[in-house]
């Protein structure tokens, strides 16, 4: 089903009064237009576009356009799912790497004002399901689109360079990212954290974190100032001996099979450590940040992340050593 929005308005002038010799400004609302009630509907542009394909595989690409040429003098479009997520470009490329089903929308304004057109449902993406155990997977393909929930994460970065997985990656300065109303895994069940990163800061920096402070209940994933990787439950912890902070890309990962954490840099296993106390959630749960350490307050610039970070995954069970090699290319 297609909705559409009509916007009536004028851009903002200056009304000369010669009768009594002064000069009124229009009341401005979006990108300096004000409202006009009386504009006639057919100088509004038209809104509707095309798609050189609605129904594709997996990483291939749809080119979009109006279905008028030069109807508008601004272009907004919304691509959920999609690499771009959004342009402002009369034409755009886009490509899907997620299976699934997508709206399209595209706002058009001129100077008489917009007119704005959602196709639900319109782009369709076949291609292999997800692995069934992952919870989180956000692959930075140009969006923060998290592909086991179907929805964009909450947050923010930077933007984006060029990636490891597939074509892109994103770029960590100051902030984070949080999945909303999903609070990771709680308790001591399996889990494993894996995503490529490229930094070189020298201070300390979150990878992934959830559950509220407290003996045993906070799950942190981290990278140190002097390079080591750290996972850490809040009454335990280990770092690695090899270091990751030296500005090339290097996978990072840690499984927990409610008996023994293990910690691998580059799909090589550099510790295992035995632990069954670890409770996550016990003194209250608190929603995955990424990107940041994350603060009690919901805070995402307590210890944030600073570099560039690709294809990040959280699954509800331990991976073995081989599918960590896997993730990491090897």
């Amino acid at each position: 089903m297609n909705k559409i929005k009509i916007y009536t308005t004028v851009k903002l002038s200056l009304l000369a009064l010669t009768v009594i010799g002064v000069f009124i400004a229009c009341s401005p609302n979006e990108n300096g237009y004000r409202n006009e009630s009386n504009v006639d509907p057919s100088l509004l542009p038209n809104a509707d576009f095309a798609a050189s394909s609605t129904s594709i595989f997996q990483f291939e690409t749809i080119s979009f356009s109006p279905a008028t040429v030069n109807e508008g003098d601004l272009y907004t479009w919304t691509f959920s799912g999609g690499s771009p997520g959004t342009s402002t470009a009369a034409n755009v490329d886009v490509k899907y790497t997620v299976k699934g089903t997508y709206p399209v929308s595209l706002k058009i304004r001129n100077q008489y004002g917009a007119q704005e057109e959602t196709k639900e449902g319109f782009i369709t993406v076949e291609g292999e399901p997800l692995d069934p155990a992952i919870e989180v997977r956000i692959n930075f393909e140009q969006s923060i689109f998290e592909e086991a929930s179907g929805t964009t994460a909450t947050g923010s970065i930077s933007g984006y360079e060029a990636g490891v997985v597939n074509d892109f990656a994103g770029t960590f300065d100051g902030s984070g990212i949080t999945i909303d109303g999903y609070n990771g895994i709680t308790g001591n069940n399996p889990r494993t954290v894996a995503a490529w990163v490229k930094t070189t800061n020298t201070s300390r920096q979150g990878v992934a974190t959830w559950g509220n402070a407290g003996t045993f209940s906070r799950n942190t994933f981290v990278v140190n100032g002097n390079g080591t990787v750290r996972f850490e439950y809040q009454g335990g912890g280990q770092n690695t001996t090899i270091t990751a902070n030296d500005g090339v890309w290097h996978h990072i990962a840690y499984t927990y099979d409610g008996a023994e954490i293990k910690v691998y840099v580059d799909g090589v296993l550099d510790f295992t450590r035995p632990e069954t106390k670890i409770n996550t959630g016990v003194t209250g749960d608190r929603q995955i940040t990424i990107g940041s350490e994350g603060s009690a307050d919901g805070s995402l610039t307590f210890r944030p992340f600073s570099g560039a970070m690709d294809d990040f995954r959280l699954y509800n069970r331990a991976l073995s050593a081989g599918e960590i090699a896997d993730l990491a290319g090897l």
